[in-house]
């Protein structure tokens, strides 16, 4: 294309070169889901406080419009992210969201748009009233708040903030590819929706390690492994029986788990079979010859007694790339090699290199243990993690499903092999979703030595619940010590988990853990599933029995900080302390926003009685008549007692 250009930038050369960017009129609306803003954040940070010299946003296209700005074409949507995050952020990169007296970013006929974000720039206090009443600005209302309340979650102190807002200043790099006014804007949208991907850097990893194996047998048999894994958001005995065109066959090897040899096997026989195929034989019979694309649930026979829940599309909490880190982790605590430094998707390949396949001890039997590791992690990953399953159309819950091996007499014995939910689950689902809730998107490195464990143990799922409560305790609720918490996950494999829990580093000392909205998240997702642990001491039994935990980004002061009436000022030593605080979604803070406590208390009992639960600990607190010190300082001492009784049932003995 004549007079295509394309530059490395960063916010300072655009802020220096006085660039403006407008969306236009053709551009679709904001999108973007809370977990794509979360893991944009994440990442970010994660290079900040690495020390990265570059972050690498990705690629923008633009054409520039008669007026000097440049219309968005491709990258709108991480374009409008980091706006707002700017904006949130403010110190430096206030240059960034203003160009003059104007917004950098504008939005063509949508004033609605445009006017909104004018508001949040200028702070006005009227920002959130009548925002949802336009369909343009729900998807960036909610990413403003989820920036919001990342930012006080990560970001401490004002001086973090600035740091940051610095390093992204100085060190984020987008390419911008500038296409002549004149172009099709047409055709050039075709190219740009029917462009191939580039190739992925865990295709590279597995096309490198392959080189190792020579015997073509072999190289077929663990490059199908390699593919079986890496299909994250399926089971793996269904990616098997997909492979081998037999769920049967399968289920047949099952002995609550699968060995690998068998499973190799399987694809050998499956090579034979497909070598001995002619086009002849297709031609016959193409009935015989499906479509891969067929679903698993009518592609492959199953026991007459299957439900269909038990194909509820389902949804990884790891993108693939993660899981071959978590499983690099594994191998190199095996083979007595050091820890990696840091899980980042999107230095697979370089931390590969750096660990494993520049190293003195790589070879065919090296890379062939790999992957031997990485069909036991998939197999323990699917045995004992939940997973998002969409149990109507978009709801999805955090749900574990075993293997139930069953059998049929008809002409010998015939296996198949289900995925079936259980009630008794239900606190192991609880406590991993308050885990993968409150950690990093990007990293869950909790899962590594859980992982480690249950894959070499295969316990029962009483037992790996009761090891995860442990790990959860040791590993978050303990003394730290200064170490990050990569580091004591990795050393938490050998010392099975040493650490003894403690309430100490929930501060009880009143004046001492005020700390208002800079509490740590984990400690509300925490004491709900205490709180939901306990119930049936607590006689909730049957009200919170089905309770579940929902990702939450606001704490809300139940006594508020500046009521509308001064009078309704019922907290003032406990204003800032965990005896008065809880955390909800952004939406429910809103609502209750600065309204005294009986008000408060009547919108919770409303949703309550809706079946609408949206804490634990809030249900707790608004059964009490009123509000104030005495009254959050009793529930604060509730608390840490609750959390003693706990950390004292659930540690090594």
């Amino acid at each position: 294309m004549v007079g295509v250009d394309s530059k490395l930038y960063d916010i300072h050369t655009i802020v220096e070169n006085e660039y403006g960017f407008n969306i236009p009129i053709y551009q679709r609306l904001y999108v973007w889901t809370e977990q794509q803003v979360k893991t944009l954040f994440e990442d970010l940070f994660t290079a900040y406080s690495t020390k990265k010299e570059l972050y690498y946003i990705g690629g923008i296209i633009v054409v520039k419009n008669p007026n000097g700005n440049f219309d968005l074409v491709d990258g709108q949507q991480r374009f409008t992210t980091l706006w707002l995050l700017s904006n949130e952020l403010k110190n430096i990169l206030s240059s960034f969201t203003k160009k003059g007296e104007e917004l950098r970013l504008h939005f063509s006929i949508r004033d609605n748009v445009t006017y909104y974000l004018k508001n949040i720039e200028n702070k006005n206090g009227n920002i959130d009233s009548n925002e949802t009443d336009f369909a343009d600005l729900i998807k960036i209302s909610k990413a403003r708040k989820i920036i919001e309340s990342l930012i006080t979650e990560y970001l401490k102190t004002d001086k973090d903030q600035e740091l940051f807002a610095k390093y992204i200043y100085d060190n984020l790099k987008m390419v911008i590819t500038e296409v002549p006014y004149q172009t099709d804007l047409n055709k050039l949208f075709e190219t740009l929706n029917n462009r191939g991907e580039q190739l992925q850097q865990h295709e590279i990893l597995k096309a490198r390690l392959l080189s190792h194996i020579k015997d073509i047998t072999e190289w077929h048999q663990y490059a199908t492994l390699w593919s079986v894994c890496s299909k994250m958001n399926e089971y793996v005995e269904r990616t098997i029986a997909k492979e081998i065109d037999s769920s049967k066959e399968i289920a047949a090897q099952y002995n609550n788990g699968f060995k690998l040899t068998d499973v190799l096997n399987l694809f050998r026989a499956k090579e034979k079979k497909q070598k001995s195929i002619n086009l002849i034989e297709i031609l016959k019979t193409p009935e015989s010859y499906k479509d891969e694309s067929v679903s698993f649930k009518n592609n492959i026979d199953n026991h007459p007694e299957t439900n269909e829940d038990e194909f509820e599309p389902v949804r990884s909490i790891l993108t693939f790339p993660q899981l071959l880190l978590h499983t690099l982790r594994v191998f190199l605590y095996d083979i007595e090699q050091d820890d990696i430094d840091i899980i980042n998707e999107k230095e697979l390949l370089k931390t590969f290199d750096n660990y494993f396949l520049k190293s003195d001890f790589i070879d065919k039997e090296s890379v062939k243990l790999f992957f031997k590791q990485l069909f036991e992690v998939k197999c323990a990953f699917d045995k004992y993690i939940i997973k998002w399953v969409e149990t109507s159309k978009e709801k999805e819950e955090h749900l574990l499903k075993f293997i139930d091996k069953r059998n049929q007499k008809k002409g010998g014995w015939t296996y198949y092999l289900r995925r079936l939910k259980k009630e008794s689950f239900h606190g192991f689902e609880l406590l991993q979703s308050i885990l993968y809730h409150s950690q990093q998107n990007t990293t869950q490195y909790w899962l590594t030595p859980f992982l480690y464990w249950v894959k070499n143990e295969n316990p029962n799922f009483n037992k790996a619940y009761k090891w995860l409560r442990i790990l959860d305790n040791t590993l978050l609720s303990s003394e730290t010590k200064g170490l990050p918490l990569i580091k004591r996950t990795w050393n938490s494999i050998p010392n099975y988990l040493e650490n003894k829990p403690s309430v100490s580093i929930f501060q009880i000392n009143y004046n001492v853990s005020a700390l208002g909205t800079k509490f740590p998240h984990y400690w509300f997702y925490k004491i709900e599933f205490v709180l939901w642990y306990y119930k049936n001491s607590l006689g909730k039994e049957v009200e919170w029995k089905d309770y579940k935990m929902t990702a939450r980004n606001s704490i809300e002061h139940i006594g508020p900080q500046n009521p509308r009436d001064q009078n309704d000022k019922v907290c003032v030593e406990m204003l800032d302390t965990m005896g008065n605080l809880v955390l909800v979604t952004r939406s429910i803070n809103s609502e209750y926003s600065d309204r005294a406590y009986g008000v408060k208390k009547s919108i919770f009992t409303d949703k309550k009685n809706k079946g609408n639960l949206d804490s634990l600990k809030s249900d707790i607190i608004y059964s009490e008549e009123n509000w104030n010190d005495n009254k959050a300082k009793r529930h604060h001492q509730f608390i840490l007692d609750l959390l003693e009784i706990y950390f004292k049932e659930n540690h090594i003995q």
